[in-house]
């Protein structure tokens, strides 16, 4: 059980992924820098900064064939059965929105998992860089395997809508994305077996995750296609709103990104996560152009028929 400890300032609320690792950190790095660079737009150096946009791809863009992808088998699974995570975010102590993720099985279709993450902009960050943003992923309840990515981006005046499918036969994923004026544009990416936020996110947390090694993932999030390495650095404790947690702290790498111009989002990122059989991110930290940004896990909600813990203040059973 984790030990009491006096309540932290809010933090953070753009993960995941993408779950991240998240989960899976696709989707976290492109909000926080959204966040970020909106916060920091005063700066001399970051006016006039725009957001990349995917461009229509007629053929598949395959992945470098120098990339060695390992195969993995699933472990633990770390998420239970409609269990609801809520992150807060915060950039330089400034609240900078809430995050929540929700993993559940499926009941119009049993076969499926299905992940879902609302991701909020505050008040405050709302006069400047307004995000309501989604993001759902249905996925193999057995093997894990992506089935489909569904996300609406609603920032400032951009509402984008991208649909992605994958085929895994022809190992063939394929992302259309329509804009608020209708306008579609698609992009197609070839080779290996990519995994989406919430598969992706599922499969690496339920690995060992042993002190000293690395491990590489191939995630595909929205418009773009990800080559991450996990390196797990070591043990140690944190303290969070909910508590003191034993922990393994992890520094995701960037190996490759099917958009070059999304490089600059990638900045230098911790992720701890509970030193347990779930291995649940307890928080991330990311430098930016200005200061960093920290996510933090603020309460866990569990599903019907398991216990339920809906106080931030309370610390929760997440690890020993």
């Amino acid at each position: 059980m984790p030990a009491k400890s006096s309540r932290s300032a809010p933090a953070l609320g753009s993960l995941l992924l993408t779950a991240a690792l998240i989960l899976t950190a696709a989707v976290s790095l492109a909000s926080n820098h959204n966040i970020t660079q909106s916060l920091s737009a005063a700066s001399p150096s970051a006016a006039g900064s725009k957001a990349s946009r995917p461009r229509a791809t007629p053929t598949p863009l395959p992945l470098p064939a120098n990339l060695a992808i390992p195969r993995y088998v699933r472990g633990t699974e770390p998420f239970s059965d409609g269990q609801v995570l809520v992150y807060a975010a915060s950039w330089e102590g400034i609240p900078a929105g809430e995050a929540r993720i929700r993993m559940a099985h499926s009941k119009p279709h049993p076969g499926w998992w299905t992940g879902e993450m609302w991701i909020t902009s505050s008040a405050l960050v709302d006069k400047l860089y307004r995000m309501r943003d989604y993001f759902r992923e249905d996925f193999a309840f057995t093997s894990w395997q992506p089935v489909e990515i569904d996300i609406l981006q609603h920032e400032k005046q951009r509402k984008d809508h991208w649909v992605a499918t994958f085929d895994q036969p022809h190992q063939l994923v394929t992302a259309i994305k329509t804009n608020k004026a209708g306008r579609t544009s698609i992009r197609r990416f070839s080779g290996g077996d990519p995994w989406g936020p919430f598969s992706g996110a599922m499969m690496a947390l339920s690995q060992p995750l042993t002190p000293g090694r690395s491990y590489t993932f191939d995630i595909f999030s929205g418009g773009n296609r990800y080559v991450f390495t996990f390196a797990v650095q070591g043990r140690e404790q944190i303290t969070t709103g909910l508590g003191a947690f034993n922990a393994l702290r992890i520094e995701p790498a960037v190996l490759w990104l099917s958009d070059g111009s999304f490089r600059s989002q990638a900045h230098a990122t911790t992720l701890w996560v509970t030193d347990d059989a779930r291995h649940l991110p307890l928080r991330i930290e990311s430098a930016v152009f200005i200061g960093s940004v920290i996510v933090d896990l603020t309460n866990v909600i569990e599903g019907p028929g398991t216990a339920s813990r809906s106080s931030a203040n309370t610390p929760v059973a997440l690890s020993r």
